[in-house]
């Protein structure tokens, strides 16, 4: 099967899911305005503590870059999120959240787990399949934060918008690297890599409905 054709495939498959995601109520209520702060300081509180092991994680990936693909890859990942992590920054500091050891701050076990498995990719998973599903998960993550980047902007007033601004994509670039790297893929990475982006899916599910459950 052709890099293109695979993971189209695999996104055919995850539609519902991922529609899921991008119709989440939380992206709806703050473009009504209606998103308590409690749940916009618990998304970036949580993000810290993402974006920082993921930057980690991603490290470890690109140790085991196997050819010059493979570390263009896994450069480009790791450059986009350590941008993210300064942006993330100045918003922590406008929301009045201290920026400090994300082991500090009061994380939901069930918001973070997407960074776990990611840390899981990063040891286990080959560098072709670590690229089929982070390719799957990043459009649907990027387009979710830019809606509730523009809902924090406009309706909240917020100014520090950069950290969503980070993942506006297009993903084009990062996405034909991607099947570059998945080019040759072996037909049992293949039914590994559908269950590693399955999975992957799940846990981005899992961060917007713990967020949206804090009380």
């Amino acid at each position: 099967m052709e890099p293109r054709e695979l993971l189209e495939s695999i996104r055919k498959a995850l539609q519902p899911l991922n529609e899921a995601i991008l119709n989440h109520p939380m992206i709806k209520d703050a473009e009504d305005g209606r998103l308590p702060m409690n749940m916009i300081r618990a998304f970036a509180m949580n993000q810290w503590y993402i974006v920082n092991y993921d930057l980690r994680s991603l490290a470890i990936a690109l140790g085991r870059a196997r050819n010059v693909t493979e570390l263009e890859f896994m450069k480009m990942l790791l450059d986009g999120d350590y941008n993210a992590l300064h942006e993330l920054m100045k918003l922590m500091r406008e929301l009045g959240i201290e920026v400090k050891d994300p082991l500090m701050l009061e994380v939901i076990p069930e918001a973070v787990q997407y960074t776990h498995y990611l840390a899981w990719l990063a040891n286990y998973a080959t560098i072709q399949e670590f690229a089929l599903a982070i390719i799957v998960n990043m459009p649907v993550w990027g387009q979710n934060v830019v809606r509730l980047g523009n809902a924090l902007r406009s309706k909240y007033g917020i100014r520090e918008v950069g950290f969503f601004e980070a993942f506006k994509g297009p993903f084009t670039e990062l996405e034909n690297k991607a099947l570059e790297v998945i080019r040759g893929i072996d037909e049992q990475s293949v039914v590994r890599a559908r269950n590693m982006a399955y999975t992957i899916q799940n846990y981005e599910k899992a961060f917007w409905d713990a967020v949206y459950n804090v009380r």
